[in-house]
Formats: C-alpha cells, sequence, structure tokens
C-alpha cells in the first residue's frame, strides 16, 4: 500500500480529530498571546515549524498550569526563544575515544632522534 505524505490519514475520523485538535490549539494560543506575538510566532512558524511546535505547546501547557498571568507579549515571545536556542546551542556532544595500541610508540626514548 502507498504510504501517505506525513500529517495525511486515511481514516477521515483521526483526521477530522486531527483538524478539532488544530483548532483548538489556535483558539487557546488567541487567548495567551497578544497580536504582535501571534504575528510572530506565525513569521517563526515558517521558517522553523518544530521550533515553533515547540513553543506553542510549552506556552499552552503554561497556560493551563496557571502559570501565566496575563497575555504573552512579543517581546516575551522573542525572549523565550532566543533562551531555548541558548538551551540548545550549550548542549555539548563529548567523545570518548579509546587509546589506539601502536607498535611505534612502545619506544619512548627519543635518543634515536639525534
Amino acid at each position: 500500500m502507498d504510504e501517505l505524505p506525513s500529517g495525511w490519514t486515511a481514516d477521515p475520523q483521526e483526521e477530522a480529530k486531527r483538524v478539532e485538535q488544530e483548532e483548538q490549539k489556535k483558539t487557546i494560543l488567541k487567548q495567551i498571546l497578544t497580536t504582535e506575538a501571534l504575528e510572530r510566532l506565525g513569521r517563526v512558524k515558517l521558517v522553523r515549524q518544530e521550533k515553533a511546535q515547540v513553543l506553542e505547546m510549552k506556552l499552552i501547557q503554561m497556560a493551563l498550569k496557571g502559570e501565566l498571568q496575563k497575555q504573552v507579549t512579543e517581546d516575551q515571545l522573542i525572549f523565550m526563544l532566543e533562551k531555548s536556542t541558548n538551551e540548545q546551542a550549550n548542549k555539548k556532544i563529548t567523545y570518548k575515544r579509546r587509546g589506539v595500541v601502536d607498535d611505534d610508540d612502545d619506544d619512548d626514548n627519543d635518543d634515536d632522534l639525534f
């Protein structure tokens, strides 16, 4: 059977449920973001869809937990974006390399070089 593109489903009920969830998410975001912040999030979504989705979910979770006392402004949204970018930049990957046994290096006496 042919595979469907990402986000598409063969089941109309699943598609309707997904559309409904998306509408709920948009409604919540309209309530918790100022107009300018909502526009900024839309622009971010065009360029960095994954980052925007993560931020949307974080904002919705904050709203549901009651952590937001008033609407999030564009400046606050920018701060949150910069913070998440800095957190990702600070993650380091370290490699532990195993020592390679090399027969030529067994001779630590460098007197024969002169």
